[in-house]
């Protein structure tokens, strides 16, 4: 439509409203089902979610990718946005799945002994 393609669901009443954007915590409210707290099960698309309750936004999403296109080694690719830095605007970023398992503040790793992870979520259009 001329105001964007209404993919995410953001409401849950009897007749739900549909927008382009969507906040993590919608998505995986209303967008998604859990898969678990394993990465073993991880499908390109499949969403990484992480709960910061210290943190202004608290909720988080990654999308595992696998394999990139862009990439010649890895199939554990990841990205996510960072939120706004410093003031901007934040950037997009990428990293493998083993790197963020070995990340420098375990509060980000995607291991099921991490309490701010969540879980991995699949988009209900999946």
């Amino acid at each position: 439509t001329a105001n964007g393609w209404p993919l995410f669901r953001i409401d849950d009443s009897n007749t739900p409203k549909y927008a382009e954007f969507a906040d993590a915590r919608t998505i995986i409210r209303l967008n998604s089902r859990s898969i678990g707290r394993h990465t073993s099960g991880l499908r390109p698309g499949d969403l990484l979610y992480f709960h910061q309750p210290s943190q202004q936004s608290p909720d988080h999403v990654m999308v595992f990718i696998g394999r990139s296109l862009f990439e010649n080694d890895g199939d554990d690719w990841v990205v996510y946005h960072t939120g706004p830095i410093d003031n901007g605007p934040g950037e997009v970023r990428k990293t493998r799945l083993s790197t963020l398992m070995q990340h420098p503040s375990p509060r980000w790793r995607p291991i099921t002994a991490n309490p701010r992870f969540v879980g991995v979520f699949r988009l209900n259009t999946l």
